[in-house]
């Protein structure tokens, strides 16, 4: 996991966790320095100014994601136990959090959207990486599809690449549900919906 291990990092992850909760536009250094418990000039020993730290803070976010999301797995890996937890949305996002120390940053989904939507605006080349992200993680979905059709646990007639973006579709949906109402509906329903997606590929008499 993506651990700090130095200053550098730990300052990334402090700031991660200001403009995740904070308006950025309105933030001075001052503030961000105050917040993270350090002088300016011991963030201008590493960054350039608050731009600089705001890019490389969401990059780590960004580096987060991509090794959940985006690490392929082996073949042979039981389809039904990855989705299963995958769609254990809130306990995922809470081990996320706790693992790489990112706090808010990754378990409130309007701060992960705001910092997103901040970072796009200023820094548009990270589009191509986070976009990056996602064709990964459907692209690893597909695989492991293919391999379950392959031995059976699912319907050889499944359409991989709809089924992968239907999962990745429906994540983003209810994680963006979730921080519109503050019900996080996807606590109960996710599991559900996935029990209704497993029905739909799964085959009755799966090989042994």
């Amino acid at each position: 996991m993506v651990r700090p291990n130095n200053t550098k990092e730990l300052l990334e992850i402090k700031a991660l966790q200001f403009f995740a909760e904070n308006d950025y536009e309105h933030a001075s250094l001052n503030d961000i320095a105050r917040a993270l418990g350090v002088t300016k000039g011991a963030i201008y020993h590493y960054f350039t100014g608050k731009d600089d730290l705001f890019k490389a803070s969401v990059t780590r976010l960004l580096d987060v994601m991509e090794e959940w999301f985006g690490t392929s797995l082996p073949d042979d890996y039981p389809l039904k136990t990855l989705l299963e937890e995958l769609f254990k949305i809130e306990e995922t996002l809470e081990n996320m959090s706790v693992s790489t120390s990112l706090g808010p940053a990754v378990t409130e989904y309007m701060n992960t959207m705001y910092l997103f939507l901040t970072v796009l605006k200023k820094f548009p080349e990270l589009t191509e990486r986070l976009d990056g992200i996602y064709v990964k993680f459907r692209k690893n979905l597909e695989n492991l599809l293919a391999a379950a059709a392959a031995r059976g646990d699912i319907r050889a007639d499944t359409d991989f690449e709809a089924v992968a973006y239907e999962i990745t579709a429906f994540y983003e949906g209810a994680l963006l549900l979730g921080g519109f109402s503050q019900k996080k509906e996807y606590a109960d329903l996710a599991p559900r919906v996935f029990e209704a997606m497993w029905k739909q590929i799964a085959v009755e008499n799966p090989k042994e």
